[in-house]
Parts: structure tokens; C-alpha cells; sequence
């Protein structure tokens, strides 16, 4: 407990608004929850608090990453100007974005793929959003490659800078594809009715989210493999990124070929 405590003082420390940030949005998975035991209404068959919770527990990932990112550049780059820029456009990106959402679920309306006036734009901006969050995420990896603390590891500092980058590409890969097709499905049945929480991916198709999950959680999962192996070398890192890379993609291409993910 003490070390957890420990971590969880040193992301604060790190970047105090985005490790805070993610607090919040652990709040609103609770609430999610919670809201979903006592509101029996629904959207494309699950509780309309499934989203606001889902998009949540992702901020608190991503946040808490970036965070934890801060602390692998140098003092002057964590300060300076671009670094304000991913900051404060990540903030205001998520908060649009959830605020969004929670507001449909409360109206019990879908927030994606809607159908009235009201919901398509917001839609559309909710895309811009999504595409803020991920060149961000790319930028913040730049920028711990080319201005990483040199005190830190090199195969930690290619770590966290890879994992943001790979991040950024493939998560705005995935997400504009599932925004072009207007649904995550690729054959079967469109509903996550019958589908296993907490991901609800389609069991008798394909569904471009397993790709999108596996994309933008390439940030945690580089990093975790270094933690991991802690013997690994530079170049290690690299063979991990690429197989993180060949996992995401094989995972788009079994969608588009019809190819359910889910047990």
C-alpha cells in the first residue's frame, strides 16, 4: 500500500493536472457504474452508462501515462511551450469529449453515430477532439525522444517515447476508420446486447475496436514490457514496439476480414 502510495505521489508530482485529471475521471467510471445498477435504459442493447464509464477508464489510462510521461523529460522541455500545448489541448479535448457523452447517456441518446441534427455535429467535433488527443499523444512521444532526461535509461526513455508515438499513429488509424464506416462492426450482429463486458466486442464479427483498444494502449504496453524485462536492450525495445505494431494490425485486418475477437 506504501509503495502505491508512493507512485501515486509521484505521478502527482510529475504533472499534478494531468495525474488529477485522471482522478476525475476514476470518479465518473464509479459514478458510471453506479448510475448503470438503478437506470435500466439502454443503447444498442447495454446500459447508456456503459460509454461515459468506457471513455472514462481510458482518460485515466491516458492521462496518468502522459503524466508519468512528463517525468522522462528534461526540466526545460517539461515547461516549455510545446509541452503547454499538449497539456492544455489534451485537457480541454477530454473534457469536451466526456462532458459529451455523460450528457447523452444522462438525455439517453447515443453520443456516436447519431442521428439528430444536434448529435451530428457535436459528432463531428467530438472527431476533432479524438484527432487532437492522439497527435498529441504522438507529439508528447516526439518530444521524449528528442528531449528525454539523458540521466534516464535510454531503453526506458525509447520506451515511453515509442509507446506515445505508436499511440498517436495507430490510434487515429483505427478511430478514423470507425468513424468513416459510421460503426465499429464488420458483419454479425450489430449490437453489444449479446457481447462480454467490459469491451462488449462483437462475437460473431468483426469489430474495429479490439484494434483501437490494442492501438492506443501501445503507450502502456512498450513501457510494461521494459518494467517487465528489465535486461532489455535498445534494440529490444524496437523488436517489442514492432510486435505491438503487427499485433494492432493484425487484429484491423481480422475486422475487416469479418473475424471476431471475442470468445
Amino acid at each position: 500500500m506504501t509503495k502505491l502510495r508512493a507512485l501515486f505521489v509521484a505521478l502527482d508530482q510529475r504533472q499534478p493536472i494531468l495525474a488529477r485529471l485522471g482522478w476525475v475521471m476514476l470518479i465518473i467510471v464509479a459514478l458510471c457504474l453506479m448510475a448503470a445498477m438503478i437506470d435500466g435504459r439502454r443503447i444498442n442493447g447495454v446500459s447508456v452508462w456503459v460509454k461515459p464509464a468506457k471513455f472514462a477508464a481510458s482518460f485515466v489510462a491516458w492521462f496518468w501515462t502522459m503524466a508519468w510521461a512528463w517525468g522522462v523529460l528534461t526540466p526545460a522541455a517539461r515547461n516549455g511551450w510545446v509541452a503547454r500545448i499538449i497539456l492544455w489541448g489534451a485537457v480541454l479535448a477530454a473534457i469536451f469529449e466526456q462532458a459529451w457523452i455523460l450528457l447523452r447517456a444522462g438525455l439517453g441518446q447515443p453520443s456516436h453515430f447519431a442521428t439528430d441534427r444536434l448529435g451530428e455535429i457535436a459528432y463531428s467535433l467530438m472527431g476533432l477532439g479524438a484527432m487532437t488527443l492522439v497527435f498529441l499523444a504522438f507529439l508528447l512521444g516526439v518530444l521524449v525522444l528528442l528531449r528525454g532526461d539523458q540521466q534516464q535509461a535510454l531503453n526506458w526513455r525509447l520506451a515511453v517515447g515509442l509507446g506515445l508515438v505508436i499511440s498517436g499513429i495507430l490510434g487515429g488509424i483505427t478511430g478514423s476508420a470507425i468513424s468513416s464506416m459510421a460503426t465499429p462492426y464488420v458483419g454479425g450482429t450489430m449490437t453489444d446486447a449479446a457481447n462480454f463486458a467490459p469491451f462488449f466486442w462483437s462475437r460473431d464479427g468483426g469489430d474495429l475496436r479490439a484494434a483501437h483498444f490494442l492501438a492506443i494502449h501501445a503507450m502502456q504496453a512498450i513501457p510494461a514490457f521494459v518494467l517487465l524485462v528489465r535486461s532489455v536492450t535498445p534494440a529490444g525495445v524496437g523488436l517489442a514496439a514492432c510486435a505491438w505494431i503487427a499485433l494492432t494490425a493484425g487484429a484491423y485486418a481480422a475486422a475487416f476480414a469479418g473475424i471476431s475477437l471475442s470468445p
